[in-house]
């Protein structure tokens, strides 16, 4: 209230022209005191910037960028392709009734090991055993008359004509009782090779009709690979070289050797067939269990050999890696690369390093070059 009355009081006693100079006055004395204000604070920042102590203070407000580094690799770097196939058996057959019959006796069970030749199932072959009895007793009858008349065509007596009719009939029933012997093996089902009863189909009792299968027979100790390989790598694969076989069911792998390369190239897929053999221990890999072949199709030895998530790209396409060079802090810095094949998260350095480099890891993706970085 009291300014307010003085004021009024002088504006009163004041003509405007009065007033409007000394606001004037006022505003003169106002900038005048923000300019010296200013010079002091010059003054001051200067004073500070020259004072020994201030190049510690700024040094410790530069920004530092927490990284891991990584060092180049050199070591024999190999790439490898993979191709799906399905496990196969060497030996590996149905077996069929050669004549029709019932079942009469099964002398194995599933999962028997069995020798070639050993008798698996015996069909009931009793018309055919019946006829060897007949023709046996037949046979020996013949064989006692052609003995006899043997003698006496030897003494001249009796003709010629009955001597060859003896004999011939001798004969016939000789060569007939060798049919039906033969014939008799064919109610006999026999291991075709030594291996593993994998399967029987009919019962005791039941009829065996040629055309149909009775059994299966494997041999799980020769086992084999057949995949198909894209023709781009027909010059990478070789007979006589080695594989890796990978069983993914099994988490287990195992070396194979390339037993054959196909020389036919499949028009409508462009590949050709590729076949490996390997062990197959107490039966552990089993008929059509799925597999994946690892082939190689590179090697370089003494390769420069540097992670793959360290790489990073441009806009351009260029490959390039941060490293670091010492300056008043360690200062992020690019090199551009030229990189080559990658396997399994690793990949060759063709251009652009050396074995020395020490490279940004983890945090690279948060740097730029000529960033400040402090090493984890």
């Amino acid at each position: 209230m009291l300014g307010a009355s003085v004021g009024l009081a002088s504006c009163q006693e004041n003509t405007l022209e009065a007033l409007e100079q000394e606001k004037k006055d006022l505003v003169a004395e106002h900038k005048q005191a923000i300019r010296d204000h200013k010079v002091e604070l010059f003054m001051m920042d200067s004073l500070i910037a020259i004072h020994p102590e201030s190049a510690n203070q700024k040094e410790e407000k530069i920004k530092l960028v927490p990284v891991t580094v990584q060092n180049v690799t050199v070591k024999t770097f190999e790439h490898f392709f993979e191709v799906h196939g399905n496990v196969e058996v060497v030996e590996h057959a149905a077996l069929f009734a050669q004549a029709p019959g019932n079942i009469k006796v099964i002398h194995v069970s599933e999962g028997t090991t069995v020798k070639k030749g050993q008798v698996l199932i015996s069909l009931d072959a009793s018309a055919v055993e019946s006829g060897i009895k007949e023709l046996e007793k037949g046979l020996e009858l013949a064989t006692k008359v052609f003995n006899k008349q043997k003698s006496l065509w030897g003494q001249k007596i009796g003709s010629e004509i009955q001597f060859l009719e003896v004999k011939n009939n001798k004969e016939a029933l000789e060569q007939k009782l060798v049919t039906l012997k033969e014939q008799l093996n064919m109610y006999q089902i026999e291991a075709p090779f030594n291996g593993v009863v994998d399967e029987i189909m009919p019962k005791v009792g039941e009829a065996a009709v040629p055309g149909y299968p009775v059994a299966r027979v494997l041999n799980l100790g020769k086992i084999y690979l057949e995949s198909d390989v894209s023709e781009k790598y027909i010059s990478s694969v070789k007979a006589g070289g080695f594989v890796e076989v990978k069983f993914p069911s099994l988490n287990e792998t195992v070396k194979a050797r390339v037993t054959r390369v196909g020389n036919f190239i499949n028009p409508s897929n462009r590949t050709f067939k590729v076949k490996v053999e390997f062990a197959n221990p107490r039966g552990k890999y089993k008929p059509n269990q799925l597999a994946v072949m690892k082939i190689r199709d590179y090697k370089s030895v003494n390769a420069l050999v540097i992670p793959a998530r360290i790489i990073q790209q441009d806009r351009a396409g260029q490959d390039y890696v941060y490293t670091f060079e010492q300056k008043d802090a360690k200062r992020v810095r690019k090199l551009e690369l030229k990189v080559g094949k990658s396997y399994e998260g690793m990949v060759e350095i063709l251009n652009g390093l050396d074995s020395a480099t020490v490279l940004i890891d983890k945090g690279a993706k948060s740097v730029q070059a000529n960033d400040a970085i402090e090493i984890k």
